[in-house]
C-alpha cells in the first residue's frame, strides 16, 4: 500500500511547539501581545498580526523551529512498522520559499534527525489530491480540513481509499468532509486493510 502523509501538524507538532518562538519574536520586536484565539492554525490568526508580521516571524525563526518540531505520539513507531511491512511512505508538505528560507534542506534534516524512512518527498505548493493520484495513494493523512476534503472529493468513487484528518487542537471541533475519518491515534493506521 502507499501512504501519503502531510508533515506539519500531521507527523510533527508544529502548531503547539511554535508558541515559544512566537513569544520570543513578540519580545524582541516590542510587539503588542494581543492574543485573538488559541484555537487557530496560523500565527496571524492567533494574534492580531497581519500577514507581513507573521511572515517576518517565520523568516526569523522558521528554520530553527522546524528542526526542533517533535514527532507526534506513535508516529515513529507506526511509520517504521508500515515500512517494515512493505508499504510505500510518501511525504507531501506545502513548505515553500515564501515562508521558509530552505524548506527542502530543513525538511530533509528533520526527517533524518527523526529517523523517518520514506520513499518519496514532495515539497512546495502542490495540490495534494494530484499527489495522491500520481502516487496511487491508498491512504492519505493531513491535518488540514480543506485539504482532506479536496482529496476525498477527488478520489471519490475509487475503491479502498482511506482519507484521514489528523486531529489537532485547532481542528478537533470541526466536522470532517464526507469520505474523511478522524485519526486520533497513529497506531490505527496499522489496522487498515486493502
Amino acid at each position: 500500500m502507499t501512504f501519503v502523509f502531510d508533515l506539519d501538524d500531521t507527523l510533527c507538532d508544529s502548531d503547539g511547539y511554535s508558541e515559544k518562538y512566537i513569544k520570543n519574536f513578540i519580545k524582541a520586536n516590542g510587539l503588542p501581545y494581543k492574543f485573538v484565539s488559541k484555537v487557530a492554525r496560523f500565527a496571524e490568526r492567533k494574534f492580531d498580526w497581519d500577514r507581513d508580521v507573521a511572515l517576518d516571524w517565520y523568516k526569523h525563526y522558521g528554520d530553527q523551529m522546524m528542526l526542533e518540531f517533535p514527532c507526534k505520539k506513535y508516529v515513529k513507531s507506526t511509520l517504521k512498522a508500515l515500512k517494515y511491512a512493505g508499504n510505500r511512505i510518501v511525504i507531501a508538505t506545502a513548505r515553500a520559499t515564501d515562508w521558509h528560507t530552505d524548506p527542502e534542506g530543513i525538511t530533509k534534516q528533520w526527517l533524518e534527525r527523526n529517523n523517518i524512512d520514506y520513499d518519496k518527498l514532495y515539497i512546495g505548493r502542490i495540490d495534494k489530491e494530484f499527489i495522491c493520484e500520481e502516487e496511487n495513494a491508498d491512504v492519505f493523512v493531513d491535518d488540514d480540513i480543506s485539504t482532506t476534503g479536496k482529496v476525498a472529493q477527488h478520489l471519490h468513487g475509487l475503491p479502498d481509499k482511506h482519507i484521514y484528518l489528523s486531529t489537532t487542537l485547532y481542528n478537533q471541533n470541526l466536522d470532517v468532509a464526507q469520505g474523511v475519518k478522524r485519526l486520533n491515534d497513529f497506531r490505527d493506521l496499522l489496522t487498515i486493510e486493502k
